[in-house]
């Protein structure tokens, strides 16, 4: 059997592939690997703050607040004053941000209905519970 580094190297890569195919086929090649992960980021968070973004990626805030500025120029993240405190803003995704989620999440739907196939019940459920364990540590 193949080592663990080299199987987690092979599914990083096969699901960046199935990501960039994905985007590809609707013409989305406007933005970097990095900018897709901070898409991703700011959606998990549902419309964080620069600070709660630059945490989240334990990246200082100027460094985030370049890409933040670009994702805001290309239309795909739009920043919101907080109801509370006007001196904060938050990041929401516009309308072209949330269409690339739900590409992702279309991508990421077709990569589980790929491995489920592959899969009986049994292996599906020690798979999910192996992930879950993991993704819990992250």
């Amino acid at each position: 059997m193949t080592n663990l580094n080299t199987l987690i190297s092979y599914l990083s890569d096969l699901i960046e592939a199935v990501l960039s195919e994905t985007f590809n086929s609707y013409n989305i090649e406007d933005l970097t690997q990095q900018q897709l992960h901070y898409l991703q980021v700011i959606s998990r968070l549902h419309n964080p703050t620069i600070t709660e973004l630059s945490r989240e990626l334990q990246l200082t805030k100027p460094t985030v607040t370049v890409l933040v500025d670009k994702l805001v120029s290309k239309g795909y993240v739009r920043r919101v004053p907080s109801d509370s405190d006007r001196r904060v803003t938050h990041l929401h995704l516009d309308e072209k941000g949330k269409i690339i989620e739900q590409l992702r999440m279309l991508a990421y739907k077709g990569m589980e209905e790929r491995i489920s196939s592959e899969l009986n019940e049994t292996e599906i459920t020690i798979l999910t519970e192996i992930l879950k364990k993991l993704a819990s540590k992250f």
